[in-house]
């Protein structure tokens, strides 16, 4: 379905009906196919949009791809397709950076949190900064040699390097996902919303008192480090690591993902 929210008009894809309510948030370059296999498994109502710059989701070019204005525009998503409830929260990188955001804004509407791989922001001005300048630097990427180059380099990433495990099939579903996107609304996420831009949360995550379930995988030693230093400052957490995955322990270790997400599942209830 297609929903319009201030100057957007959001792709969205509802899942499932009743108990527990769900807010499902793809990485960078993906979209509502990439959680759509594990949101069949989980129960209840599941939500899983497009986010800004990504899929079928359009904005006029006056419509801020900030976090802040994503964050709003979530609250107004889930305002009208799930009025009153609170949400478990699913976000993978990207989305859990902005589920991080989200939470921070609007903990009222959080029953649970599970954070995929992902980090509050950067600690400091000069690591921002930093990361700022390399952000604007992949947006040009994008913009001057365009989306092909720019798939092919983001895949050789040594980040990803875990997914050349995958079946030829499913590596090549990840490159036409990719693929199906704008270069221009890509670079506009990444200068606008990228981990250079998003406030530092690192100091807020000790009023971040709802149940928190950070998952990593194994292989993916630089977010296992940044997710166990969370770990420490966050009062209501646990930590899984998913054996022989890497960033994308979802994609990667379906099952395995599935099994930790229902095992951290709290009550259904909104109360």
């Amino acid at each position: 379905m297609q929903i319009s929210v201030n100057d957007a008009n959001y792709k969205i894809q509802k899942i499932g009906h009743g108990a527990p309510y769900w807010l499902i948030l793809h990485g960078f370059m993906g979209n509502h196919h990439e959680f759509e296999t594990i949101a069949t498994k989980l129960p209840g109502t599941k939500l899983l949009p497009d986010l800004l710059g990504h899929g079928g989701t359009t904005a006029t070019k006056q419509h801020a791809f900030t976090m802040t204005q994503q964050v709003i525009d979530l609250m107004m998503l889930t305002a009208q397709l799930v009025p009153d409830q609170r949400l478990n929260v699913l976000g993978y990188s990207m989305g859990g950076r902005i589920a991080v955001a989200f939470a921070n804004t609007h903990p009222e509407r959080i029953q649970t949190l599970f954070l995929e791989s992902t980090r509050p922001g950067i600690a400091t001005q000069k690591q921002r900064d930093i990361r700022r300048q390399h952000d604007q630097v992949l947006a040009k990427r994008l913009l001057t040699h365009g989306l092909h180059d720019f798939v092919n380099y983001w895949t050789e990433l040594p980040l990803f390097a875990s997914q050349k495990r995958l079946p030829q099939a499913v590596q090549q579903r990840v490159k036409a996902m990719r693929l199906h996107q704008r270069a221009d609304l890509l670079a506009r996420s990444l200068t606008e919303m990228g981990t250079g831009s998003q406030a530092n949360y690192w100091p807020d995550l000790i009023k971040l008192t709802q149940p928190t379930h950070l998952i990593v995988g194994a292989l993916d030693r630089k977010f296992t480090d940044i997710n166990t230093k969370m770990v420490r400052q966050l009062p209501n957490v646990t930590l899984t690591k998913i054996p022989n995955a890497g960033h994308n322990s979802h994609l990667e270790a379906p099952n395995t993902f599935i099994k930790a997400v229902l095992k951290e599942l709290t009550d259904y209830a909104f109360d």
